[in-house]
């Protein structure tokens, strides 16, 4: 487990997911009046929070916590404003064995049953703060240079945002367009496809508005006309044969009339 995911378990340990924050959590924030920073300070924003400010040093492995116990002063400039101070490790194993001083709470990261809470390996006792005024008055310049930042840097992904969102609208109009280009022919003829459905619908509606007789008098005069052609087709079949044999009677007679023309000048 490194530093941000004990943090993390930390930060879960006072403000419970999905529930109003209840107290100020302050990361690596200096002292009042000192440039030490401590890991992590917790502020209570309720009543059920109380007054007192808790202080914590976070470490993950047993070297970062013997360097600690080397200089135990070195949180003094944020401990005087505490009413408690945690010792946080990773693993309850990394102070097996070490003297960890007595006014030091210990904790370690949630355990058995424990889903949310840290497991208090020992509770931290109850400190004699200085007057806390001036760690308050740094709490809320911290609070709110962070909210200021917060604000600056939601207004800089806002900006971007839109300008993506402005971006892509721009590339879905001129996708929208090119593809209108490259499909018009077919919308065309799919739209010369549905005028001439709906005049044949047109047409067969018109055609179950009229009535059966004139339906039958249409089919009765088709009739007619088709028996008048047929009689007709066969007067002419008739006229050409008549006229066939005419026409060969008359290739007869011009044949003999050159025989007997032949003949007589083979006499003279």
């Amino acid at each position: 487990m490194n530093a941000s995911e004990l943090s993390k378990l930390l930060c879960a340990h006072y403000n419970a997911p999905n529930r109003p924050i209840a107290w100020l959590l302050a990361k690596e924030i200096q002292a009042p009046q000192s440039s030490r920073r401590a890991d992590l300070i917790a502020a209570p924003l309720t009543h059920s929070g109380g007054s007192g400010i808790i202080g914590h040093e976070l470490k993950v492995t047993r070297a970062d916590v013997q360097t600690e116990l080397a200089d135990p002063t070195k949180h003094d400039d944020w401990a005087r404003y505490c009413d408690r101070w945690y010792l946080v490790v990773s693993d309850p194993a990394l102070v097996d064995g070490l003297d960890i001083p007595e006014h030091w709470g210990i904790m370690a990261p949630p355990s058995g049953r424990r889903t949310r809470s840290m497991t208090i390996l020992r509770k931290a006792p109850a400190l004699s703060p200085v007057n806390t005024a001036d760690a308050w008055m740094r709490l809320a310049r911290w609070q709110t240079y962070r909210a200021h930042t917060q604000i600056a840097q939601a207004h800089t992904e806002t900006n971007y945002a839109r300008r993506q969102l402005e971006h892509a609208n721009r590339e879905i109009n001129d996708l929208r367009r090119a593809q209108t280009a490259a499909v018009h022919p077919q919308m065309n003829r799919a739209l010369d496809l549905i005028r001439a459905v709906e005049e044949r619908r047109i047409d067969e509606k018109l055609w179950g508005l009229v009535d059966d007789n004139a339906i039958i008098d249409a089919v009765v005069d088709v009739t007619a006309t088709r028996q008048a052609a047929e009689t007709t087709r066969r007067m002419l079949d008739r006229i050409e044969r008549d006229l066939a044999d005419a026409f060969a009677g008359v290739a007869d007679q011009i044949r003999r009339a050159r025989r007997l023309g032949l003949q007589t000048q083979d006499v003279a």
